[in-house]
Parts: C-alpha cells; structure tokens; sequence
C-alpha cells in the first residue's frame, strides 16, 4: 500500500512569514529618520560678544508706599490704580473739622490783637498809654501768629501729596478707612495709602552668581528680552546698560544684585514682569559662528558636530574658541552648514538616511 506524500504548506507558510519580517526589519533600519535642520548662529564682524547672561524683574527706582504723617480718616481720595500724577499732586485728605476751627478761632484772636495792637501805637504816641502795655500787645500778637504757624502745619499733615511725578500702581484704601503713621517704611508700610512707582526710572533687577561677576563692569551695554513682549517684533530686543553692581553678595546663593537701566523705553513695561539679560563685552573683530552647547558631541575623544552629507547623517569635527551664553564658538563648518536637530536620548549612527522635517 502506497503512502501519499501531502506538500509542505505550513513550512512554506512559515518560510514566508519569517521573509517577510526579515524584509520588514530590514525596511526599518533602512529606512530614513526625519529631523529637524538648522545653521549655526552667525555673529558679524563688529557685533559685540555676549559675556553673561542672568534672569531678573522689572523694578521701579523711584518707587514710594505713601501713608499719612498723622492719624486720621480719609475724606476724600483722588487716585486710582494707573492714575497718573505729577510731584506736589494732592492725593488724599484727612478729616479735619477740629483743625480747622482751632484754626479759625486763632486767626481771629490775631485779627483782634492787631487791632488793638493799633490803637495801642496811637494812643503810646498821644502819651495815653505806657510802653510796658504795648509791649505786651506785640508779644500778644507775635504769639498768636506762630499758633497760627503751627495750625497751619497740622493742616498740611492733613494733605497727602505726591513725592514724585510717577503712576500709582496700588490703591490700598478707601474713603472713610481711618489710616495712621506706619511702623514699618517702604511695601510694609502699615495702614498705607497707595503704592507710587516712577515709570520712568523702570529697570531690570536681576540676580548675577560671584563667578560672572568678574565679567561685569558699571555702564557695559546689554541686551533685555522681556517675557511679556516676545510677540512684539518692536519690543522682542530692547538695548540697556549696566546702571549698578551692588557693594554686596548673598551668601546663602552666592549671587550679586545688578541693576541696568532701559536705554529704550517701551509702553507696556510694568514693574514685576520677568526680564532675561545679556550683558555684552567687546565687538568681534572678525566672523564668528556660534553652536548651541547641546549640538556639540564628543566622538571617541573628538569634538563633534551632526551634519547633514548628501541626505545622510554624519559627524563632522569642529574646535572649540570659547564659551559665552549663545554656546560655543567654533571653527572647522560654514556659515550655511545644514545642522541636524537631534531629540534628546535619540541615538543616530553615521550613515543613517535623513528625511528633513519641516519645521
């Protein structure tokens, strides 16, 4: 009896399945990895070199917490948060009914002294009167006018008015809020007023560590990029200087306050928005190129840079100048040398193809 041989199908299924994932493996390690291009940062011939770079805020110079030099409710107030004042603008005013008719009544007791202080002159000259008496008139009289002096003064505590031409950026009471002299000066001021900030005094505060301090000097020119204006092509970059090195250092963060001044003013600065510095050295005398810090690789002891070479990706070796807050300054690739932009963690081998990616 013949045994009737069937055909391998479950081999050749199998044989095909493993061809088809050897293929699949092999499309996928050959197949190009999509990244990003970039060139490297071009600075020109008489551009100054950026030294430092630090974080800080915007803060007024001129600024003010007013409060009353007297206890006393408030009877009117005439500003509110934005309001714009110039120096000697009445604020706010006190009650003062008492004063005033203390004030009043010595003013006519004075009157009343001068005139008999008149009569007084006349009737010394006709030899009806003594000089003693008249004496005592003009001492009267001289008196009341320094009493009135004085009301005058406790008047005038009763008036709040602006120490300096500024904005005022905070309201702290309202009309019939009884308010007193504070203990503490400056923001802490008790039972406060308003808040006045000189807009035109406004400067970034920022916060420079002891190790670049060495790198800084009073009147240097910078660079502020404010947070709050980088969709502003006209406020992205404003040009400043370095106003003042603080005589004194943090030890607990080992930093330097550094305050630098706006050399160009812009509408929507305020005080407290959040403001990068870069203090600038001397201009460049010839080209420079510029690579971020994370494009730099090392490769088997070699200073390296990932390049993009007839669609795929090789290391290209470059050297080191320096180092400032941009990255590094290099020799060895070209103004126009396509980059690639590797993601973090992603490991690239020579060779591999490139598909770029728009950006």
């Amino acid at each position: 009896m013949k045994i009737k041989k069937r055909f391998p199908w479950g081999w050749v299924v199998l044989l095909g399945l493993g061809a088809v994932a050897l293929i699949f493996t092999w499309l996928q390690k050959n197949a190009p990895v999509q990244l990003a291009l970039t060139r490297p940062t071009l600075m020109k011939a008489g551009e100054r070199n950026p030294l430092h770079s630090a974080s800080g805020y915007i803060v007024a110079r001129h600024r003010a917490t007013l409060s009353a030099k007297v206890p006393g409710r408030i009877a009117w107030l005439g500003v509110e948060e934005g309001t714009r004042v110039t120096k000697g603008q009445v604020i706010a005013r006190l009650e003062a009914i008492d004063l005033q008719a203390g004030r009043d009544q010595t003013e006519a007791n004075l009157q009343q002294a001068e005139l008999d202080l008149t009569r007084a002159e006349a009737l010394v000259k006709d030899g009806v009167l003594d000089r003693a008496s008249l004496d005592k008139l003009r001492s009267a009289s001289t008196v009341l006018k320094a009493q009135l002096r004085y009301q005058d003064a406790l008047m005038e505590n009763m008036i709040l008015r602006a120490p300096f031409s500024g904005t005022v950026t905070q309201k702290l009471t309202e009309v019939g809020e009884t308010v007193s002299p504070g203990s503490a000066g400056g923001a802490n001021a008790i039972n406060a007023i308003a808040t006045l900030a000189d807009f035109e005094s406004l400067e970034v505060e920022t916060e420079v560590s002891e190790s670049g301090i060495a790198k800084l000097k009073k009147g240097m020119p910078t660079e502020i990029r404010v947070d709050a204006l980088e969709n502003d092509p006209q406020g992205r970059v404003l040009k400043g200087l370095l106003r003042e090195i603080y005589p004194t250092s943090n030890r607990q963060k080992a930093v330097v306050i550094v305050r630098v001044a706006f050399k160009e003013r812009h509408p929507l600065l305020v005080p407290d928005m959040g403001a990068k510095v870069t203090f600038l050295g001397d201009p460049y005398l010839q080209d420079v190129l510029i690579l971020g810090r994370e494009q730099v690789v090392k490769n088997k002891g070699v200073t390296s840079v990932w390049v993009l070479q007839e669609g795929k990706a090789q290391l290209k070796a470059v050297k080191i100048l320096s180092e400032n807050p941009l990255g590094y300054e290099v020799q060895g690739i070209s103004a126009e040398e396509p980059l690639l932009m590797i993601p973090a963690d992603f490991k690239l081998q020579e060779g591999t193809r490139i598909k770029v990616k728009e950006r």
